[in-house]
């Protein structure tokens, strides 16, 4: 789900560039599989042991501020890991995950534990099916990139003009929508992970990816079993 996954860079992708090497499948999987662990320890990091000096950070501030802040760090991270090496998508990919601990750290604010386990269970269930769907039937995922890229637009833009003009959440059926859209994403990058060269570079770039559909997933489902509870 990177902003950067446009067609062109799909089938720049696909072969090797100058100085790529080519790893084994096994150690591409692997790199996807560590990336993603690396993303999802900073925010339990974040959550456990700098909630209260996150919280306090963010409502210090002004909203406004801290959406300007948090999306300047992600596009500048987004733009590192889709147009630099190995080195400089990682630190891309840190800088992505980095500030989205403290997005989760707002979520999870009151929410009791066993809601937080049971959304964290529920993710992966449904990253895993999706997954499996992705390899299954890679034609059907790779064919939605451009419906999923708009219909991620229109959300996005929603969502901010909500926020900023009625200061509230958005609806339910709002939440259901994202959490759908993300399941999709999470098909259709994994479908991309199996047609792109097996490089260390494209494994960062893929898991940064899938680590922005799999934590906006689990921010939806979260916020779908707070909802239902109250």
């Amino acid at each position: 789900m990177a902003l950067g996954n446009s067609e062109m860079i799909l089938s720049e992708r696909r072969g090797l560039r100058d100085g790529d090497v080519e790893i084994s499948e096994r150690a591409f999987n692997l790199i996807i599989g560590a990336m993603l662990l690396w993303g999802f320890a900073l925010n339990y990091v974040t959550v456990a042991l700098f909630a209260r000096q996150a919280l306090r950070l963010v409502y210090g501030m002004n909203p406004l501020i801290f959406l300007v802040g948090y999306f300047v760090l992600v596009l500048v991270g987004n733009t590192m890991v889709v147009r630099g090496g190995a080195l400089m998508s990682f630190i891309g990919y840190t800088l992505i995950a980095a500030p989205i601990g403290i997005v989760v750290c707002l979520s999870v604010q009151g929410v009791p534990l066993n809601i937080v386990k049971s959304a964290v269970l529920t993710t992966a269930v449904v990253t895993l099916s999706f997954m499996i769907a992705g390899t299954l039937f890679p034609g059907f995922f790779l064919g939605l990139g451009r419906v999923l890229f708009f219909s991620l637009l229109f959300m996005v833009v929603g969502g901010l003009i909500s926020l900023l003009l009625f200061g509230r959440r958005t609806g339910m059926l709002y939440e259901w929508l994202g959490a759908g859209l993300f399941s999709l994403y999470i098909g259709y990058d994994w479908a991309r992970a199996n047609t792109c060269a097996r490089t260390v570079d494209n494994a960062i770039d893929l898991s940064a990816s899938l680590y922005l559909d799999i934590i906006n997933l689990f921010l939806r489902i979260l916020s779908i079993m707070s909802r239902n509870r109250k």
